[in-house]
């Protein structure tokens, strides 16, 4: 046993003194990444302009020394998988991290996706050929997934649009969108079935499932995190395995422990904190390298557009007790639900973007692949809902006076399609985190 923590040592040593030569490796968003955690370039400076270059690079040999408290990831794929390592491209332009594609080590290709890290399912080249048989109910049990962040986004999100289309549902009849006399009152039929519904899906689903949203992309490489910290703290070879009597290793250890106190206390204990690594805990604020893929920005975004749409419903749920200006109905109601529509809105087209690595391919089905991909039609219909939220706020701040039939019409894109479109991607989602190996 004294050998085997002797040689473990001198290994560890040798990484913490040697260089990491890798295969193709280039710089990505002005960012340099090394295997585990973003870090301070320790390679020669290279100029601004080959850093942003639309084409990736691919030199070799380019030095990376790994940092003693860092837990090394030995293959390009968990490194790809943590934080996507640079090699070979990546999306359409490399100014934030969406997409990688490249070789490992042992030349087996890979594809990063974002998405995929984010939501913490298998990656493209981790998904089995054929694919196995699709869960469907069992993405509706809680007790299966709980302890996944994507899960709990995609069902406050679906739970709270089906809550929603029932208030877009009920504003068709004019008893409820235009009560009489106004004000209604907070206990009036029409609060009950349009007002307190739309603060029940806010204030206790939306809300909280973006919250939940920034967590996930704050943490998206906690799960390739834990798997270096255990490859880290792994222990060697079992004693039975080893051909060598007892006395044989008892004389090994006392001789290992005769080396150890050589060494000086000071040296001594920097090795001990080595080699035992503290476990990786999910972060309250976002790393560097987060701050370089779309996945961490879209979620700010978006827990920007529902504080925005928060803001614009409170003063519409207040409507019901008190009778508000035609100013704030305009700029507060309907002024800042269009922007927060355009937050969102923006936020899906980035997420398609972290999808595809593409400015447009998330938009429009260019492929029987994609209408086959649980994760595009998340993203295709959160962008197509997006739209009709979006499209809700501006018509209503556009225009202070619009006929019944009219708003009748707007109501039923902007109120009714929009949640139906919003249900139909989170539902997507929940099957995603129920079928990780599924495209």
């Amino acid at each position: 046993m004294g050998e085997l923590v002797t040689a473990r040592k001198e290994g560890e040593d040798k990484l913490r003194t040697g260089w990491y030569r890798g295969g193709r490796v280039v710089a990505c968003c002005g960012i340099w990444m090394r295997l585990g955690q973003p870090w301070r370039a320790v390679a020669p400076p290279r100029p601004r302009r080959r850093q942003f270059s639309l084409r990736a690079r691919r030199p070799t040999g380019l030095p990376f020394q790994t940092p003693p408290s860092t837990p090394v990831v030995n293959q390009y794929r968990h490194a790809a998988f943590h934080s996507g390592l640079p090699v070979g491209k990546t999306g359409h332009r490399p100014l934030l991290l969406a997409t990688v594609k490249g070789k490992d080590d042992d030349g087996r290709p890979f594809h990063w996706v974002a998405r995929r890290a984010r939501k913490r399912v298998h990656q493209p080249h981790e998904c089995a050929k054929p694919a196995p048989p699709m869960v469907w109910l069992a993405a509706l049990r809680p007790d299966l997934h709980w302890r996944k962040p994507g899960w709990w986004v995609g069902f406050l999100f679906a739970f709270g649009s089906v809550v929603w289309l029932f208030t877009g549902i009920a504003r068709l009849f004019k008893s409820i969108a235009l009560p009489d006399p106004k004000p209604p009152g907070l206990a009036s039929l029409a609060a009950g079935m349009a007002g307190w519904p739309q603060m029940v899906a806010l204030y206790l689903m939306f809300w909280p499932a973006c919250i939940i949203q920034v967590y996930e992309a704050t943490n998206m490489d906690l799960p390739a995190r834990l798997r270096a910290w255990k490859a880290a703290t792994a222990p060697g070879p079992d004693a039975a395995d080893q051909a060598e009597s007892g006395d044989h290793l008892q004389a090994k250890a006392a001789a290992a422990a005769k080396a150890d106190s050589a060494v000086p206390k000071a040296a001594s204990a920097g090795t001990e904190a080595h080699d035992v690594p503290s476990r990786p805990r999910p972060r309250l604020l976002p790393s560097r390298a987060a701050l370089g893929t779309v996945s961490w920005w879209l979620a700010m975004i978006q827990l920007v557009g529902i504080m925005l749409f928060l803001a614009a419903a409170t003063p519409d749920m207040v409507e019901n007790g008190k009778l508000l200006s035609g100013s704030v109905n305009r700029w507060v109601e309907a002024f800042l639900s269009f922007i927060g529509g355009a937050c969102f809105t923006f936020s899906s087209w980035v997420a398609t973007l972290e999808l595809t690595g593409s400015h447009w391919r998330g938009l429009v089905p260019n492929s029987w692949s994609n209408l086959r991909s649980i994760s595009w039609i998340s993203v295709f219909f959160a962008f197509q809902g997006s739209l009709g939220f979006m499209t809700w706020g501006l018509v209503l701040f556009a225009y202070t006076d619009i006929g019944w039939h009219s708003f009748q019409a707007l109501l039923s894109y902007g109120q009714i399609f929009a949640p139906i479109c919003f249900v139909v991607a989170n539902v997507a989602g929940l099957l995603e985190q129920a079928n990780p190996g599924h495209r």
